[in-house]
């Protein structure tokens, strides 16, 4: 990897992989979306392109010549409809695999373990287990986005890999930000007991599977990797050494049978009065955490080289470290506050 492009670079696991790609010394170009601010940690030594997903072809000069290409760029939500899915994430994918094809670069394309779909649930996953049917336009979507790049491998001959991460949690994840904010108000988290695998991947190993996934040899013809860290958290204990860190109520619970009853009712009250945000229980949220699924990441782990070495007392500290800091910064900015109006 010499000259790389990254969509999504300014979302959650985009701004980690670019620091990772500079760490690694790569030329980085990313996409940003117009008025997204650039994460000060990049230090100039990142080369931006403002623009829209669906839109790459109209940026090839601007882009210029690439030899690897990580897309992240997605809608990341379990709500919203099936046409703006589409619309960002499978679009965008097709555009993004336009300039893989026009460059021949390696075509990195990241989707979730959300494409298992209604498999979710049933055991062991991995690689080979028949996805399920989507209940969900984020499902659908990561299907998809999997289906555009595996027929572009095989008739345009893309040089593609696919990346299927499991709950990627760390500092500013969604599975951070919504539990504490749950935790704080003392709504459920847990779905039943919560004693069963939580299917984490924190962040940094996520990258570094990305990184293994940009550079291995003879994995570029459209192989499909789980990746996660390995079994051994459940959802109780993560919720749990989450709360005990940032000195919030422990979790409390829904019963399981009432939350697989009330998703698709609250989805389709969601759906009549067009929520825009998703309701408390959706059937996606359901197959994520109130199901116990094992993603076996062994395949990653024997053609990539893959090691998760992020453990969850690694990642609790880190999370009680920069909430920690959050609070002193909003201190200190109520304190400037203040020091300005009695002037």
């Amino acid at each position: 990897m010499n000259n790389v492009f990254v969509t999504g670079a300014g979302g959650f696991i985009g701004r980690h992989l670019v620091a990772e790609l500079l760490e690694q010394g790569c030329n980085v170009t990313a996409l940003m979306l117009p008025g997204e601010p650039v994460p000060h940690t990049w230090g100039g030594r990142v080369r931006t392109v403002t623009g829209d997903v669906r839109q790459l072809e109209d940026r090839i000069d601007d882009i210029g010549e690439v030899d690897t290409i990580f897309h992240l760029a997605a809608v990341v939500s379990d709500w919203g409809s099936r046409q703006e899915h589409v619309d960002i994430t499978v679009r965008g994918t097709e555009q993004a695999i336009l300039l893989a094809l026009k460059w021949d670069a390696r075509f990195v394309v990241t989707t979730s373990i959300a494409a298992f779909a209604s498999a979710l649930g049933s055991g062991r996953l991995d690689e080979s287990t028949p996805r399920g049917l989507p209940a969900s336009s984020y499902e659908y979507a990561k299907q998809q986005q999997e289906d555009v790049t595996l027929q572009a491998v095989r008739e345009h001959g893309l040089r593609a890999v696919i990346i299927r991460p499991a709950n990627v949690y760390g500092v500013g994840s969604v599975w951070v930000n919504r539990f504490r904010e749950f935790l704080a108000e003392k709504k459920p988290s847990l779905m039943g007991s919560g004693e069963w695998d939580a299917g984490l991947v924190h962040v940094r190993n996520l990258v570094k599977a990305l990184t293994l996934a940009g550079t291995t040899k003879g994995i570029d013809n459209g192989e499909v990797f789980v990746i996660s860290d390995g079994q051994g958290v459940t959802w109780k204990q993560y919720l749990d050494a989450l709360s005990q860190a940032l000195a919030l109520p422990a979790a409390k619970s829904i019963p399981n049978f009432l939350a697989r009853v009330l998703a698709p009712v609250m989805e389709f009250v969601g759906k009549l009065f067009g929520l825009r945000k998703a309701p408390p229980v959706t059937r996606l949220a359901y197959r994520l955490t109130g199901v116990e699924s094992i993603f076996d990441a062994s395949k990653a782990q024997r053609m990539l080289g893959y090691q998760p070495n992020v453990c969850l007392d690694e990642a609790i500290q880190e999370i009680r470290q920069a909430c920690a800091q959050e609070v002193v910064q909003a201190h200190t900015k109520h304190n400037q506050s203040e020091l300005i109006k009695a002037k």
